[in-house]
């Protein structure tokens, strides 16, 4: 990632080199200092292992209840064959 980072910087520059306006140098300037800005704000690739996606199987009743979700309840049939309220639940 590093790596395209340093060629969209040289292409910045490049760019920031022909350009005929003052208004157009400095937009390319200012890409390049974001792109830095990218550069030195990411964390070292081999400092951390990167954070595992939480499984939504491992919310519990309560946390979910703090976060204004709502637990639904398996609908009541009549004759214990259906699994919802509509007509079309199969």
């Amino acid at each position: 990632m590093n790596q395209q980072l340093i060629k969209q910087i040289e292409q910045e520059l490049t760019l920031a080199k022909s350009a005929v306006s003052q208004a157009a140098f400095e937009k390319h300037m200012y890409a390049i200092q974001t792109l830095a800005s990218l550069i030195t704000s990411m964390p070292a690739a081999s400092s951390e292992p990167a954070p595992s996606s939480i499984n939504s199987g491992d919310i519990s009743a309560a946390e979910l209840k703090m976060m204004g979700g709502t637990i639904k309840d398996k609908a009541v049939t009549d004759d214990g064959h259906g699994n919802g309220e509509s007509l079309f639940d199969f």
